[in-house]
C-alpha cells in the first residue's frame, strides 16, 4: 500500500495537491460525504465488543501502528498515536482498530493479515477525513486546481480486500485498482459493487495506557 500512496502522492503533487492541515471536507463527485463514525468499545483495553471477536490486546501492536501509519500518511508531521476505537466495518463481529494521536487530528485504521499482523486500510489527517459505509472506508478531498481525489478501501471477513481509487480532473477520470490503472467499463463494475451509503458510527475512544 505504501508504493501505491507514495505513486498517487507523486500523481498529485503534478496538479498542486493542497496539504491535509488545511482542514475542512469537500464534497466530491461521489456519493461519499464525510459522517461520523459509529462502533463499540470493550470497557477494558484488550478486549473488543463485537461478537465472535477475540481479544485484542492493543498494546502489543501499538509500536508497529505507529510505523505503519508514518510510513503510509502523506502528511510531513506525525505525532504519537495516544487512543484507540474498536469498529465493525464490514459487520462480520470481528473488529478493526482505528487509532488517532491526542488532538484527533491524525489517524489510522488497521485490520489483521492471516498471520495475526496489523495491515493499514487507511490514514486520516484534518481536511482527509474518513467516510464509512458496510465493508469500506474511504476518504475524498480537493487535490489542487479543478482534481478531486478519491479513495476507497474494500474490508471483507475483516481484510482489506482490495483498494479502489478515482482521481477526477474537472470532468476528466483516472481510475485505479490497487496500484494498476483500469479502464472506465472496469470502474464501473467495481462502482456497482459498492454500496456507497453512509454508515454513521460513533467511536468511543479509549486511552493507550500501554505502549
Amino acid at each position: 500500500m505504501r508504493r501505491q500512496i507514495l505513486y498517487l502522492s507523486t500523481l498529485l503533487s503534478l496538479f498542486g495537491l493542497e496539504a491535509c492541515k488545511q482542514g475542512g471536507n469537500v464534497a466530491t463527485d461521489t456519493e461519499n460525504d464525510s459522517v461520523k463514525v459509529e462502533a463499540k468499545t470493550s470497557e477494558v483495553e484488550n478486549e473488543t465488543t463485537s461478537e465472535g471477536s477475540k481479544p485484542l490486546d492493543v498494546s502489543k501492536y501499538w509500536a508497529q501502528f505507529q510505523d505503519i501509519y508514518e510510513e503510509g500518511d502523506l502528511d510531513d508531521i506525525h505525532y504519537p498515536l495516544t487512543k484507540y476505537a474498536f469498529i465493525d466495518i464490514d459487520g462480520d463481529g470481528v473488529d478493526e482498530v482505528w487509532v488517532r494521536t491526542e488532538n484527533d487530528e491524525d489517524g489510522a485504521i488497521f485490520c489483521f493479515d492471516d498471520e495475526g499482523e496489523p495491515v493499514l486500510v487507511i490514514t486520516e489527517c484534518e481536511g482527509k477525513r474518513p467516510s464509512f459505509g458496510k465493508g469500506w472506508v474511504g476518504v475524498g478531498f480537493p487535490a489542487g486546481g479543478p482534481s478531486y481525489y478519491n479513495h476507497y478501501a474494500i474490508v471483507k471477513d475483516s481484510h482489506l480486500e482490495y483498494e479502489f481509487t478515482d482521481f477526477q480532473i474537472e470532468d476528466n477520470h483516472e481510475y485505479y485498482m490497487g496500484e494498476t490503472e483500469i479502464t472506465e467499463a472496469e470502474a464501473q463494475k467495481i462502482k456497482a459493487g459498492i454500496d456507497f451509503t453512509n454508515t454513521e458510527m460513533k467511536p468511543e475512544w479509549k486511552e493507550i495506557t500501554h505502549k
